[in-house]
Parts: structure tokens; C-alpha cells; sequence
């Protein structure tokens, strides 16, 4: 019995033991615990601060594009100024050393760019804009563009449509100016690293969805090397970087464009053998609206026809901008006058009344698109063109707003002549709409002896542009044309800023329904291609008086 209760004893000892090194054990393994919630809190902390400091730095980006860009915009327009003055100074030396200033300012302003659009996505701050496009016209246009970049390297380089070619493509509904950036990007990625070969866009439509291959015969790459392609300011390794150069935005930036478009970029490659790069897109691009038309803005009255026909306004909060403007346009036979800011621009505007207004978006107090509201609200100036100069461009608020065109900063001075080209183009007291050249040039001859100038469109749609460009004192209609006819013209044109009271002549041979007359009850007067024209010119001077040269 003795014996039985010492072993008892015994065991209770080594139970208790027991129990302690339990105790012990579960209080190391809650300490444990705590340190590892505490640890886990810890790194979700940092990497909440890393992802906040992140996008701060992105907000900034985004926010300092403008600050960025104007000093090197300036830059770059300086030294295109002083070229051509070089040039025609015969300064050989000095023109060669103007040319590498203003190569190497672009070159930076163009990883500025990439890098300030990365941001802007990372930001949630970049739009886009959806439009119809022709996808056999734009690879085209594309392949033309890219001719000298590949065949730098002694490259070829091949357009394959498919079987079906053009018609087979069809038209898609997306962000063109993006679309197209994607392209440049791989095809100048294919370029970089190809030499002596051969470079092919190839584009497939199926069904609702577009693809287009950009392959190469380079250098090609390994499973390792593509595993990092798509990472920002990365590249394949450090040889490729030292070799070949660049930043690695390139196709960073290609993939997230291919995404804000509902796509994706994918990629096949083979050592020593060359690349594929597949971007994928839908024909309609998610969110886009098809066939919406913007909003007819409140009809207004012509621009008086006191308006000076040779000046234009530049209004830009960048003096230096302002000052390359003015003697780029003087060079074009405009007078010039500008503004420094929005409220200024708005007041000289409704002033002199200027043949053209080009209007900058960044600026302080009152920006660019408060001032398009405001001028074509204004009946006074609203029928005056306004040509958006700037680094934002939103073509959809443009157009909705009443903007004619947009030129990008910094300003290629070649887009900005043509625009101001067209807007010459477009400068007749009297417009012309036949589809009949023969009618077109009688029409010209009667009212150019009568003292009136003139200018032509061979249908409505051509028409439309030239009075967005310049509105005439008068016009002159058919109706049955290609494209757009008289009628669809007339509402079009009612419906434009500025251009509800512009006198409308329909001369047409067509016999008139009364539902047709009833369309045209924005019309002034009803004329038959059968009439004398000298009647017409009589008509014509009634509602239009030719002013004095």
C-alpha cells in the first residue's frame, strides 16, 4: 500500500511537470502568435505606405505634366525658329549643332511623355476618346509612317491585310491616337533589336474582335528574359539595356493602353530566331458610344461682317509659346494679336473679331475650355474658328464644345500650317455646294464678276467643314448630293454655333414634295437650276451685299 501511494505521488509529480512545460509551451506559441500578427500588421502598414506613396507620386506626375513639358516645348520651338533662320543665313555649322539641341529636347520630351502617361493611368486620370476607324486605312497610314524607323537597320518592312484584304477588315469603334501608339511602340521595339531582316504588321478581324501582329526576325528572347518584358523601366537584361538602349517604357505602356481599349498584349518568341507581339482589341471599345452625335448647341449669330479676315488671336499663359506662335503665323502672312489669359483672350476676341482664334487648355484662373464655352455662347464671336494648342487633347469635349481642330504640344509647326491652310482654304463670302463641277464653276464666274469671293465643296459633308473653318456670309445649295445631301447639310448647318442666320439659296433641279419644302423651312430662299443666274446673283445680293475689297 505504502509502495502504490509513492508511485502515485510520483506520477502527479511528473503530471504536474508535465502540465507546467505545457503551460509554458502554448504561452510561448500565443507570444509567438502575437509577434506574427504583429509582424503581419507591420508589413500590411508599409505596403499600404509604399502603394499610398505610390500613388502620390503618380497624382504628381500627373498633376506636373504641364510644368514639365512647357520649358522643353519652348525649347524645341526655339530651335526650329532658329533653324530656318540659319538656314537662310547659309550657318551650315551652327544649323547641324541647332539640330542635335532640338533632336536630343524631343527625345526627352518623348520619355517625359511615357513616363507622365504611365503616371496618369496609375492615377486613374487617363481618358479615352473612341472613334470610327478604317483598320486597313490606319495600318496603312501606320506602315508609312514607320518606313524610315525600320529601314534604319537595313529592315524590310511588310503590310499583311490578309486574304480578304481591306473590305475584310471593316471599321472598329476605339481610341485611334492610342491604338496607334501601340503599333509605333512595337514596331519601333521590333526595329530596336532586328538588323538586316524583315518587320510585318499583319492585321485579322474575327468577328467582333481585332488582332494585330507585329513579327520580327531578331534577335529574339528566352522563357526567363520574356518573364520580365512588361515591367516598367525594365528591359530583357542589363546587355540588352547596354546595347540596344531605351528605358523599358515602351511596352509597358503598350500593354496598358492595349487594356484601357479592353485588350491585351501578348508575346511569342525564339532565340536567335525573332519575336511576335499580338495586341488584341474588341472592334468596339468597352464603355464607347456608337454613332452618338454631340449636342446641338443654342444657335447664334454669324461673326459680324466687320470681322478682321486676316488676324488671328493666341491666346496661351506661356509668353514664350505666345512669342513662337506670333512669328510662326506672321511668317504665313496672318496679322497676330494674344492674350495671357482666358478673360483677356475673351474680351480682345469680342473686340477685333479675328479671322481665327488658337486657344491653349492649362491655364491659371480661367482654362481653355471655360473660354470655348464662353465664345460660343457669345453670338458676337461665336462663328470664329477655334484651333486647341495644347498638351490635353480631349478630342470628344472638343468637338462637343465647339473646337474646329487641335494641334499637340509642343507645336509641329508642318500640322500647324495645314490647319491654317484649311482655315484659309475655307475664307469665301459665299459658299458653293454641287456636286456638279460644271455648276460649281458658272456659279463661280457670275458671282466673282458681281464682286462677291467664292469658295467650293462638292458635297454636304465637305461643306460642313469649310463653315466650321470660316462661315460664309452666304451659301449656296443643292440638294441632292453624295455623302450628305442639301438637306441633312441644312440641319447640320442650323445646328452649328454661330451659323443659324447665315442666308441659305437651294438651287437645285430636284422637283419639291411638299414634305420636301417642309424640310427645308431653314431655307431663305427656293431657286430651280432652271433659273437665270443672273436671277440667283439678284437673290444672292438681296440677303448678301458684296462688300468692298
Amino acid at each position: 500500500m505504502i509502495l502504490a501511494c509513492d508511485a502515485l505521488r510520483r506520477v502527479l509529480t511528473e503530471n504536474e511537470g508535465l502540465v507546467a512545460t505545457l503551460n509554458a509551451a502554448n504561452a510561448s506559441l500565443i507570444d509567438s502568435q502575437a509577434t506574427l500578427e504583429a509582424a503581419k500588421a507591420e508589413a500590411e502598414a508599409a505596403m499600404e505606405a509604399a502603394e499610398s506613396a505610390n500613388r502620390a507620386k503618380s497624382s504628381f506626375l500627373a498633376n506636373m505634366s504641364h510644368e514639365l513639358r512647357t520649358p522643353l516645348s519652348a525649347v524645341i520651338g526655339y530651335s526650329e525658329m532658329m533653324e530656318e533662320e540659319l538656314e537662310e543665313l547659309g550657318q551650315g555649322g551652327a544649323l547641324a549643332d541647332i539640330g542635335k539641341i532640338k533632336s536630343n529636347a524631343r527625345h526627352l520630351l518623348s520619355l517625359i511623355n511615357d513616363v507622365l502617361d504611365l503616371s496618369k493611368i496609375e492615377a486613374g486620370r487617363m481618358d479615352t476618346h473612341a472613334e470610327e476607324v478604317d483598320v486597313a486605312a490606319l495600318a496603312t497610314e501606320v506602315g508609312n509612317t514607320v518606313g524610315s524607323l525600320v529601314a534604319r537597320k537595313d529592315n524590310s518592312f511588310a503590310l499583311d491585310l490578309g486574304q480578304g484584304g481591306c473590305d475584310a477588315l471593316g471599321a472598329m469603334h476605339t481610341d485611334v491616337v492610342k491604338l496607334r501608339q501601340c503599333l509605333f511602340n512595337l514596331i519601333g521595339n521590333a526595329a530596336k533589336f532586328t538588323e538586316g531582316g524583315r518587320i510585318t504588321l499583319g492585321v485579322r478581324r474575327s468577328g467582333d474582335a481585332l488582332a494585330f501582329r507585329v513579327s520580327d526576325t531578331g534577335i529574339g528572347m528566352t522563357e526567363e528574359q520574356l518573364g520580365r518584358l512588361f515591367g516598367r523601366f525594365v528591359q530583357a537584361d542589363e546587355t540588352t539595356t547596354r546595347k540596344f538602349g531605351g528605358t523599358g517604357l515602351g511596352l509597358a505602356l503598350t500593354q496598358a493602353f492595349a487594356r484601357l481599349l479592353g485588350g491585351d498584349v501578348a508575346v511569342e518568341s525564339t532565340p536567335g530566331v525573332g519575336t511576335t507581339f499580338t495586341l488584341r482589341l474588341p472592334a468596339v471599345m468597352p464603355g464607347a458610344a456608337v454613332d452618338v452625335q454631340p449636342a446641338a448647341e443654342a444657335a447664334t449669330a454669324p461673326a459680324s461682317p466687320g470681322a478682321d479676315r486676316h488676324t488671328v488671336l493666341v491666346i496661351d499663359d506661356d509668353a514664350a509659346q505666345r512669342e513662337l506662335m506670333s512669328r510662326f503665323l506672321q511668317r504665313q502672312g496672318f496679322s497676330v494679336r494674344t492674350a495671357a489669359d482666358g478673360a483677356a483672350g475673351l474680351a480682345l476676341a469680342r473686340e477685333i473679331r479675328p479671322r481665327a482664334i488658337t486657344l491653349d487648355v492649362m491655364m491659371p484662373q480661367m482654362d481653355g475650355w471655360s473660354v470655348l464655352s464662353a465664345l460660343k455662347a457669345d453670338p458676337a464671336v461665336a462663328a470664329i474658328p477655334v484651333v486647341m494648342i495644347s498638351f490635353v487633347n480631349d478630342a470628344g469635349l472638343e468637338a462637343a464644345l465647339g473646337a474646329v481642330d487641335h494641334v499637340d504640344k509642343p507645336v509641329a509647326w508642318d500640322r500647324l500650317k495645314d490647319v491654317m491652310d484649311h482655315l484659309r482654304g475655307a475664307d469665301g463670302e459665299v459658299l458653293v455646294v454641287d456636286d456638279d463641277a460644271g455648276v460649281r464653276e458658272r456659279l463661280r464666274a457670275t458671282f466673282e464678276r458681281q464682286g462677291w469671293t467664292v469658295t467650293e465643296a462638292e458635297n454636304g459633308r465637305v461643306a460642313l467643314d469649310k463653315v466650321r473653318h470660316g462661315p460664309p456670309r452666304a451659301v449656296l445649295l443643292d440638294l441632292t448630293m453624295p455623302e450628305m445631301d442639301g438637306f441633312s447639310f441644312l440641319d447640320a448647318l442650323r445646328a452649328t454655333p454661330g451659323c443659324a442666320d447665315i442666308p441659305v439659296i437651294v438651287f437645285s433641279a430636284r422637283d419639291l414634295s411638299r414634305e420636301d419644302r417642309a424640310r427645308l423651312g431653314g431655307a431663305d430662299v427656293l431657286m430651280s437650276k432652271t433659273d437665270d443666274l443672273k436671277a440667283v446673283a439678284g437673290e444672292l445680293k438681296a440677303l448678301a451685299p458684296p462688300q468692298a475689297g
